[in-house]
């Protein structure tokens, strides 16, 4: 991988008198890009960013004394709310002079503050109607497929003909799913044939995605970036933590990364995933995808099978670019800056090296796993899963005075550990640990009412 150093520079030359202004879910996002002296303001859903003093941080929930579930919750859908007027109208202050915007996540909400400053701001990421091409799963699964990569065999039915969806099931469980989807919302695992008319989803699209439940199989996740000239430069993969239940309600609900972890998967596994990501990199740049993205795999009976792509950064993007950065390379936030600003792509090594130098490291999200909104304590968290591991850091702490609603993240936090065997559980002292701040939490507010 490029050294971090020499890319920086060039970055920070190109971005010039440019103030940097980040717009994400969360604040502490930013912390990879806390070295380049442009960073200048970050406007996130949940958390405000603190690490820089001299960066202006604004958080939404610090407007309305909640902090939301991202995965059903989009500000698109709050324009009127009197804090979505108030955010928009700082983003509009920070992006006055000259400057760059720099998108989590492109939507039609940062479109329109891009295009009302746009003789000054610079665009680090698709214009949102292009952004949401690259959402709709069924279009870039048939993509896929016709790139020859192993996949789950999805099989699109139209409400009309339910009975197709029978056809998967008869050889056993089955998965629902929307069109678009994000962190496990919009999935539905369906047991038996009998429960598919009563499951199925009411999208308006009048139709579902219909895929064979694979018991058994690993999730794994990569992070990439897109270069203008095509090039696609691949980083650290995980096996990623899906549903854990003291964390998320959601079956198939994101908790987290474990890095060390990929060390075990092996290097034809790590090879293949490795063409995978490079051969749909290559499509996402023919059809005007430019910088950072993610992709889900499944591995089963010895292939990572491609289930999703994310176009944009992800909930992994912070901790692999805290790796990088340790390891002195280039982040994928920064490579994401650098693709935008037009730079040539950078040589790079075969991802089985850069896995087999990966040290044992993840990150987790622990959610508000409660029935309702509820001030919670996530600093006794933090206290509770120190005394388990030393190496534990956190950060996205629902701060005092703002209530967590169900499936919102409490915090996050970091081990230099491995923490889970399968993907779908976690080692049994930080699971303890979680459980019982869950179970006490619940019981605070039971007792409250």
């Amino acid at each position: 991988m490029v050294a971090r150093g020499p890319l920086l520079a060039e970055v920070e030359r190109r971005l010039g008198d440019r103030r940097l202004v980040w717009a994400g879910i969360r604040g502490d996002d930013i912390e990879p890009l806390s070295d380049l002296p442009q960073l200048y303001a970050s406007f996130s859903i949940a958390g405000n960013y603190s690490n820089r003093g001299n960066v202006h941080s604004v958080a939404y929930e610090d407007m309305t004394g909640v902090r939301v579930d991202p995965e059903i919750w989009d500000i698109d859908e709050q324009l009127r709310e009197p804090a979505t007027k108030e955010f928009r109208h700082g983003l509009l202050r920070a992006l006055a002079s000259d400057s760059a915007l720099l998108p989590y996540r492109p939507s039609p909400f940062l479109s329109a503050v891009h295009f009302a400053r746009l003789d000054g701001c610079l665009n680090l990421g698709l214009f949102g109607a292009q952004q949401s091409a690259f959402e709709h799963k069924p279009w870039v699964e048939s993509a896929v497929r016709d790139l020859d990569l192993p996949r789950i065999p999805w099989t699109y039915v139209a409400d009309e003909e339910q009975l197709k969806a029978r056809d998967v099931s008869r050889h056993g469980s089955v998965v629902l799913r929307r069109s678009r989807t994000s962190g496990g919302q919009g999935f539905v695992h369906v047991d038996s044939p009998g429960e598919l008319a009563a499951a199925w989803p009411a999208v308006d699209e009048a139709f579902v995605s219909v895929a064979p439940f694979i018991d058994g199989g690993v999730p794994i996740n990569v992070g990439a970036t897109v270069w203008q000239d095509g090039a696609v430069t691949v980083h650290h993969p995980s096996v990623q933590l899906i549903g854990i239940e003291s964390c998320v309600t959601r079956e198939f609900g994101y908790c987290g990364n474990d890095f060390g972890r990929a060390r075990d998967l092996g290097n034809e596994i790590i090879d293949q995933i490795e063409a995978s990501t490079v051969a749909i990199g290559k499509w996402l740049h023919r059809h005007g995808y430019l910088g950072t993205f993610g992709v889900d795999f499944l591995e089963h009976a010895g292939l990572p099978l491609f289930t999703e792509i994310n176009p944009r950064f992800q909930g992994s993007t912070h901790a692999s670019c805290r790796l990088s950065i340790e390891a002195g390379e280039a982040c994928l936030m920064l490579e994401h800056i650098a693709a935008w600003l037009g730079m040539p792509s950078p040589e790079t090594r075969p991802l089985r090296e850069l896995v087999a130098a990966t040290p044992d490291f993840a990150n987790v999200v622990v959610h508000w796993t409660g029935p309702n909104s509820q001030h919670t304590d996530a600093f006794a968290l933090t206290d509770r899963l120190r005394e388990v591991d030393d190496s534990v850091r956190s950060d996205v702490i629902t701060p005092d005075g703002v209530a967590n609603d169900p499936g919102s993240a409490v915090a996050r936090f970091t081990v230099r550990s491995q923490v889970t065997q399968t993907g779908f559980d976690l080692v049994g002292p930080l699971d303890k640990s979680v459980r019982e701040w869950q179970a006490t939490s619940r019981d605070v507010a039971a007792g409250g009412s």
